[in-house]
């Protein structure tokens, strides 16, 4: 067994905080023996389920697995009801998933969640075409599920809090403004200007950078005009983020969208307890 698959998130932070993680996790893994299991039975790791990637970006890797197959093996470790969980190489997998391959070379490992955890964050700082919305996902998910600390998030990705914090409010935005960032239709840079604004102000807004070639600095000047610097801004996002819910903020009112009767009856549960 892995010397660090038991330890836990600050043990693994303080080993390898100052050294390459990936390298020295995986080497312990690349003499064991590899397998060939079918596509169907694995999945993604439940800390990054919700990743995408954009074709067009993939092509080389798409071609090269149509001509010779998945080379180099997939690390996985063992999930549950029979499947198997990838902890790195999303993009092999994805690629011989789309081109229906019926197996997959793979290496299974013992991995337990803190070191899986470790290993995405580390791993993620270096994927730097990755859409940003796998991050914020990622993030949402650990912070929200897994109780991971927003400054051990900063750490292990080696980015700043508020570089987290930032990642993470993209989860607030409208559904239609996600979706155009999902499809690269705007920057990460666009979309965090639209934070914070109401719905139809994201929309109009997404209409003039799409359709009117409108600057990120340009549409800064814009949202400026609609709101004053907010006090509460890192508060509002952090309360959207951990009730998975949209918070904006006017002079005199507040508007809390959530996405189901049952989570904002437990956010009503929250403030009773709190006011006991």
């Amino acid at each position: 067994m892995n010397k660090n698959v038991r330890k836990s998130l600050k043990d693994l932070i303080n080993e390898y905080q100052d050294n390459d993680v990936i390298s020295s996790i995986e080497q312990d893994y690349k003499a064991q023996r590899r397998e060939t299991i079918p596509v169907d039975k694995i999945r993604f790791n439940p800390f990054s389920s919700h990743q995408f990637f954009s074709d067009k970006r993939l092509k080389d890797l798409t071609d090269s697995i149509k001509n010779n197959g998945v080379v180099n093996p997939i690390l996985v470790r063992e999930g549950k009801n029979g499947y198997y969980e990838v902890i790195s190489g999303y993009k092999r997998f994805y690629v011989a998933k789309k081109l229906h391959l019926a197996t997959i070379p793979v290496v299974i490992a013992d991995i337990s969640d803190n070191l899986a955890i470790f290993m995405v964050l580390s791993r993620g700082h270096k994927k730097l075409h990755d859409n940003i919305l796998n991050k914020t996902y990622t993030y949402l998910t650990l912070t929200k599920d897994y109780h991971v600390k927003r400054s051990d998030i900063a750490l292990i990705s080696k980015q700043s809090i508020s570089q987290v914090n930032n990642i993470l409010r993209l989860a607030t935005l409208d559904e239609e403004v996600k979706l155009a960032l999902k499809k690269e239709k705007i920057s990460y840079g666009q979309a965090r200007v639209l934070v914070g604004l109401d719905e139809p102000t994201q929309k109009e807004l997404l209409n003039k950078m799409i359709n009117g070639g409108v600057s990120v600095r340009e549409i800064e000047r814009i949202v400026k005009k609609l709101k004053k610097p907010d006090k509460y801004q890192d508060i509002v996002a952090e309360l959207a983020s951990s009730h998975n819910c949209q918070i904006n903020i006017t002079e005199k009112n507040i508007t809390i969208k959530f996405h189901s009767r049952k989570e904002l009856e437990a956010f009503i549960d929250v403030l009773k307890n709190k006011g006991e």
